[in-house]
């Protein structure tokens, strides 16, 4: 039976998850430097027709279609837009069409890839792009998907993620680092901000939108999805606090990049946990995520690792630190197994091996990727001009 409330809940949820590409342009359009801007806002408005093809030509049926190859990937049922009409095939929100499961999970499949693009700045040719963010979609995207929501080997594992500390940040973060180490440093780094304008439109888009991101993984208007907008919120706070102390600590300052980077810590560290663990550990689990990242930062500067505005640091990162606080601390009213703290030691070991799988296969995957696709057609621009259609 079609559920006119979860329809419209999730129709809602796929505009607004959408709409967040375009803010991600804005966020990183205005921390780059000027002369990176379009480059930036060009190449992440590009992704959504891009990813729309590629998703559903191949990519929804890879991550969504039955499992093959040993719970690998997805068979092709769902290959060039077929069977989104059989509304009986859609196993995972059965009370509403297929074809809005393939909207929300699109926008998820659209807004992904495009984080990598702010490890990249001045890196990051049009033809490589587009090379890239095609097969990365596809091979390692969607098999990541599969593994934990559709069916695959990981979820018969027992591996738990509510809303994507490992599909969607984690393998963002690492594979970023990845393309990092495989094309190299900026011959000359240059920091922004150059429109804090930009930035905050982006932040506040984002930041609303993060909500109905989370919620969106209860696949229904219900009340996990209630649970995990409570959630986000106060894991980005005690995050920005915690990132804030720390700040003011080594720099006897506070800057808008500190509340906005403290802030999304703790809204990566909520994306896993959101509808599977109660509100008070929210408190904790954004305080310790604010905190990892701050120095997982610090880490990467260190090293001089370019990553232009620590897409690893942040994403996979917190990404991952999400993911193992759920090992420990699902609820077992909420989530599909308990966590340690629950009298289920062996959680947290599952998860564990889950990140160890996924972050290997991205890394690898990614960073091979990129060193064949930079032979054929190189990365870098020339002169590290913002050469946007080369």
């Amino acid at each position: 039976m079609i559920l006119s409330g979860d329809v419209a809940f999730l129709f809602f949820a796929s505009v607004f998850i959408l709409f967040m590409t375009p803010a991600v342009a804005y966020f990183y359009g205005g921390l780059v430097t000027e002369k990176f801007t379009n480059t930036m806002i060009m190449q992440t408005f590009f992704a959504i027709p891009l990813i729309t093809l590629v998703w559903g030509i191949l990519g929804f049926s890879l991550a969504y279609g039955e499992s093959v190859l040993g719970g690998f990937c997805g068979n092709l049922d769902f290959a060039c837009f077929q069977n989104l009409l059989d509304d009986s095939r859609n196993i995972w929100a059965p009370g509403v069409p297929l074809t809005i499961y393939f909207v929300v999970q699109l926008s998820f499949a659209v807004i992904t890839p495009v984080l990598i693009i702010g490890a990249l700045i001045g890196r990051l040719r049009f033809r490589p792009f587009v090379a890239f963010f095609i097969l990365w979609s596809l091979l390692v995207y969607s098999p990541l998907v599969h593994w934990v929501w559709g069916g695959g080997f990981l979820s018969r594992l027992g591996y738990i993620d509510f809303a994507g500390g490992l599909p969607v940040h984690g393998i963002a973060g690492f594979s970023s680092l990845a393309a990092v180490f495989a094309i190299g440093n900026r011959e000359k780094p240059e920091d922004g901000p150059s429109n804090l304008m930009y930035v905050a439109i982006g932040v506040g888009i984002l930041y609303a939108g993060w909500l109905i991101f989370n919620a969106s993984a209860a696949l229904g208007a219900n009340a996990t999805a209630c649970l995990a907008a409570v959630n986000t919120l106060i894991s980005s706070g005690a995050s920005c606090i915690a990132w804030l102390l720390l700040a003011y600590r080594d720099n006897k300052k506070i800057t808008v990049s500190d509340v906005i980077f403290g802030a999304f810590a703790g809204l990566v560290i909520s994306t896993p946990t959101g509808g599977f663990v109660a509100p008070w550990v929210m408190l904790p689990a954004g305080f310790l995520g604010g905190i990892a990242c701050y120095l997982a930062i610090a880490f990467r500067i260190k090293r001089g690792w370019d990553d232009s505005l620590d897409v690893w640091g942040l994403h996979g990162v917190a990404g991952f630190l999400g993911v193992l606080l759920l090992g420990l601390f699902a609820h077992p009213d909420l989530a599909p197994a308990a966590g340690s703290f629950y009298g289920n030691p062996g959680q947290v070991g599952i998860e564990a091996l889950g990140l160890l799988i996924g972050g290997v296969y991205c890394f690898a995957v990614t960073f091979v990727m990129v060193k064949i696709i930079n032979r054929i057609s190189r990365f870098r621009q020339d002169g590290e001009a913002p050469e946007v259609f080369e």
